[in-house]
């Protein structure tokens, strides 16, 4: 890091804080058959839609917006089947996941040779990277989530994402309740979010999401529904001490009453140790403080758990791209 970075990160930022960034309200827009092949491909992914007859009436709506990682739409439309192929896929490199909440109308997925049927606000995820069919055969509303590849395979392995992939999560019961309802007042959200609080909604709506997929019945075995859970205990404990810079991996397994082997073992299925998972927390929420405070650099890397200032900004460099100071400017 450049001298010069070192003392704008250790330096106060003056009498004027900095603007608080915002996630924009929802954008609307609507239109017929046309508008809405385009619409479905600058949203989501490549797509075919297809109807029984195009000389009936077709009309969608869609709204979007962005929380954190997340980008959350509703769609409201006419009958209609959606179509995405393997050609389709070899010209785009959109692979991520998608969680499909049917909220209105009832609606067919097709993938990983499975048929499911959702309605009454049950779920779905859907992976972007391989064909799937979407229909809805009377007018319809629903909410979709579009997760980033690498954010969900940071909390579920690849191996358990495919085993609920396609797979019905109820809305009428255990944790698809809460999901299905959080993203629901989530997708009814008007006004502008500060980025702070949008990224901790988005975080807060992967946990619960991830716990759902988790709670999903026969599509987990009953160990790895206890690894799941012990590991998003894990998790949440680890949260919760972000500002701690004295917590030790050892430390926080016994705290847990599982041993530091148990630990490490249940963090594999992220990709990641918990040391690893750790730090990449401490400097999520680092971002997070920093696009909403005018807090010191010095001060900041305290209040995630860091001793060293240096240490602190090298490793935001490292995963951001840039030094504290330099992302805050942006």
């Amino acid at each position: 890091m450049s001298t010069r970075d070192d003392q704008d990160d250790n330096a106060p930022n003056g009498e004027n804080p900095p603007p608080v960034n915002t996630t924009p309200a929802r954008q609307e827009m609507s239109g017929g058959r046309e508008w809405w092949t385009d619409a479905l491909a600058e949203t989501y992914c490549e797509m075919d839609p297809q109807w029984e007859s195009r000389s009936g009436r077709f009309e969608a709506r869609l709204s979007t917006r962005q929380f954190g990682d997340l980008s959350l739409s509703t769609v409201r439309a006419h009958a209609h089947s959606v179509l995405r192929t393997p050609a389709m896929i070899g010209d785009t490199d959109s692979e991520d996941y998608f969680l499909c909440a049917v909220t209105g109308g009832p609606g067919r997925i097709e993938q990983h040779d499975r048929s499911i049927w959702l309605d009454k606000g049950s779920f779905a995820i859907i992976d972007a990277g391989q064909p799937f069919r979407f229909d809805f055969p009377q007018r319809f509303e629903q909410i979709v989530v579009r997760v980033p590849r690498p954010l969900l395979l940071g909390r579920m392995s690849e191996r358990d994402v495919d085993r609920v992939m396609a797979q019905p999560v109820s809305a009428a019961s255990g944790a698809g309740v809460v999901v299905s309802r959080f993203l629901q007042q989530l997708a009814a959200l008007d006004a502008a979010v500060p980025d702070a609080p949008a990224a901790a909604l988005s975080a807060s709506a992967l946990d619960m999401i991830v716990t759902a997929l988790a709670d999903t019945a026969g599509t987990v075995s009953p160990t790895q529904q206890a690894h799941a859970a012990d590991l998003l205990r894990a998790q949440n404990l680890l949260k919760t001490r972000l500002h701690d810079e004295n917590l030790s991996i050892t430390e926080a397994a016994a705290e847990l009453g599982i041993s530091l082997r148990y630990l490490q073992k249940i963090f594999q299925s992220t990709g990641s140790t918990p040391s690893e998972w750790l730090l990449q927390a401490r400097l999520e929420r680092a971002r997070m403080i920093l696009l909403s405070t005018d807090i010191t650099i010095g001060d900041l890397a305290s209040r995630v758990g860091f001793k060293d200032i240096s240490h602190f900004s090298r490793s935001f460099r490292t995963f951001y791209g840039a030094s504290p100071g330099q992302y805050r400017r942006r």
